[in-house]
C-alpha cells in the first residue's frame, strides 16, 4: 500500500468512510465498498459513543437498515441479524430496557482490530475495486 502521511490506503479509506458516515451522506460516485463502510460506521460509531439505544435514536430506520446491509456485505451475518432484531423490536415499540444489551452488540463488532476492521480489510483484499483500489 502507498503511504500518505504515515497512513496506508486502507487507513485513508477507513477515515474517509468515517467522515462520510458522520456527515450522513456519501458523494455520488463513491465506490460501493466505501459507501457500505460509511453506512456501517455511522451506526457503529453512534453505538460505540452512546450505546445501542442512542444509535437507534439518532439514526433513522433507513440508516440502520443500511448498516445491516453493510454488515451482510462485510459477511458479519451474526451482527447483522442481531441489529435487525433490535431494530424490529424497537420499531414494534418495545421498551429500550427490554432490548438486548450494548455489551452483546459490542461483543460482535467492537475493538480497534476487531471484527469490523478485519472484515473491511478482507473485503478490500477480495474486491479492491469496491474501494476504489486497483
Amino acid at each position: 500500500m502507498l503511504e500518505d502521511n504515515g497512513l496506508n490506503d486502507l487507513d485513508v479509506i477507513w477515515n474517509q468512510a468515517c467522515d462520510y458516515g458522520a456527515e450522513g451522506e456519501v458523494p455520488e460516485g463513491t465506490p460501493t465498498g466505501v459507501e457500505h463502510l460509511a453506512s456501517l460506521l455511522r451506526v457503529y460509531n453512534s453505538a460505540m459513543g452512546g450505546g445501542l439505544g442512542f444509535a437507534l435514536e439518532v439514526n433513522e430506520p433507513f440508516r440502520v437498515r443500511n448498516a445491516i446491509n453493510a454488515l451482510r456485505y462485510f459477511e458479519l451475518a451474526e451482527a447483522a441479524d442481531f441489529l435487525q432484531d433490535v431494530l424490529d423490536r424497537s420499531l414494534n415499540g418495545e421498551s429500550p430496557d427490554s432490548l438486548p444489551s450494548d455489551v452483546d452488540f459490542y461483543d460482535l463488532v467492537d475493538d480497534e482490530t476487531g471484527p469490523v476492521r478485519r472484515a473491511f480489510k478482507a473485503k478490500a483484499a477480495e474486491i479492491p475495486t469496491d474501494f476504489g483500489c486497483d
